[in-house]
C-alpha cells in the first residue's frame, strides 16, 4: 500500500476517533513552499479525561499535536522532514498570535509525533532518540528543543494501552491488533467505531484497480475486522427490525416484517458508505429501495 493509501487510513480513522475531543485539521498547509502536515489536532480542555479511554494514543494527543503516520520504515530525511514543517508550524503560529495581539505558552506548541511501524537502532541512534521515564519502550524523544517523538510501533508493548496505535503498524503488528480489537468487550467506547471504520476501509481498499502485494495483505489484515462489523451490524438490524415490525403490528406478516429488518440493515450499511450492489446482495432489497433510503439519509 502506498503511503497515500496508509495516509487514508491513518488520517480518516484519527480525524473521526478524536473529533469528539477536539478540533482535528488533516492535511493541515503551513505557509512558504506547499508542504502539509498530515493532521493536526488541538484537544478540548473538557475532554482530556474521556482521552483516557485512548490509551497512549489518547496520551499523546491530550496537549496539541501533529500526528505523521509512516507505511513503511521512516528514513533520515523523512524524520527531518517532518521536523522541519513543526518548526514551520510554529512559526506561523506565532504570526497569528502576533496579528491577534495574543501571547502564546509554552503548552500552546504542539509536539511533533512520527509513526513508524519499523526503526532501525542506526537511525534512532543517528536522531540521539531516547526512551523516556513512563512512557514505556518504542517512544524515542529526540532534542527537548525539537519537541518531536518517533514511535517505533513494532517495539510497542502488546497491551490495551497500545492497541490503537499497532492498528497502524505492518504485517503481523496489525493482524495481532486486530484479533485484540475483536477480542475486546462490545461496550468498548471505541470497539464499534473502529471496526466501522476499518470496514469502509476494506470497502474502499477492494474496489482499487492494479492491488499491489502489499495492498492485498492489508486487505487480509482487515477482513477479520470487516466480517465481525458485518456480522454485528446484520444481527443488531435484524433485532431493530423485528422491533420496528412488532411496534407496528406486523408480525403476522412476515415479508412485511422482512423487508422492515432489510431497510433498517440497509441504513447500516450506508452509514459507512458501503456500495449500493453490495446492500441490495445481503438485504435483498431492489436497488430502487436502497437508493431511495440514500436519498432521504
Amino acid at each position: 500500500m502506498t503511503r497515500t493509501m496508509h495516509d487514508s487510513f491513518a488520517k480518516e480513522w484519527m480525524q473521526e476517533v478524536l473529533a469528539d475531543f477536539g478540533d482535528v485539521e488533516i492535511e493541515k498547509q503551513i505557509a512558504g513552499e506547499v508542504r502539509k502536515i498530515d493532521l493536526y489536532f488541538c484537544p478540548n480542555p473538557d475532554a482530556l479525561e474521556a482521552l483516557k479511554d485512548l490509551g497512549l494514543l489518547g496520551r499523546m494527543v491530550s496537549k496539541p499535536a501533529l500526528l505523521e503516520p509512516y507505511r513503511n520504515a521512516v528514513s533520515r530525511r523523512n524524520i527531518r522532514n517532518s521536523r522541519d514543517k513543526g518548526f514551520q508550524f510554529e512559526e506561523e503560529l506565532e504570526r497569528e498570535a502576533k496579528r491577534a495581539k495574543r501571547k502564546l505558552r509554552s503548552k500552546d506548541y504542539p509536539f511533533i509525533w512520527i509513526l513508524t511501524p519499523t526503526l532501525s537502532p542506526r537511525l534512532q541512534k543517528m536522531s540521539k532518540g531516547e526512551e523516556k521515564r513512563g512512557w514505556g519502550p518504542g517512544i524515542y524523544f529526540l532534542a527537548e528543543i525539537d519537541q518531536t517523538i518517533v514511535i517505533a510501533i513494532h517495539q510497542l508493548p502488546k497491551t490495551i494501552d497500545t492497541l490503537f496505535l499497532r492498528l497502524l503498524g505492518r504485517d503481523n503488528v496489525q493482524r495481532e491488533a486486530v484479533t485484540e480489537l475483536l477480542a475486546l468487550p462490545p461496550d468498548h467506547p471505541y470497539r464499534g467505531e473502529t471496526l466501522r471504520h476499518i470496514s469502509r476501509l476494506q470497502i474502499n481498499l477492494k474496489l482499487r484497480h492494479n492491488k499491489t502485494k502489499d495492498l492485498r495483505e492489508v486487505i487480509m489484515n482487515l477482513a477479520p475486522a470487516y466480517d465481525k462489523w458485518l456480522e454485528e451490524t446484520l444481527t443488531q438490524g435484524r433485532k431493530e427490525g423485528r422491533k420496528e415490525g412488532r411496534k407496528e403490528g406486523r408480525e403476522e406478516g412476515h415479508e412485511e416484517g422482512s423487508k422492515e429488518t432489510g431497510i433498517t440493515i440497509a441504513r447500516r450499511m450506508l452509514q459507512i458508505n458501503l456500495p449500493i450492489e453490495t446492500i441490495v446482495q445481503v438485504t435483498g432489497l431492489s436497488i430502487e429501495v436502497v437508493q431511495s433510503l440514500q436519498s432521504n439519509d
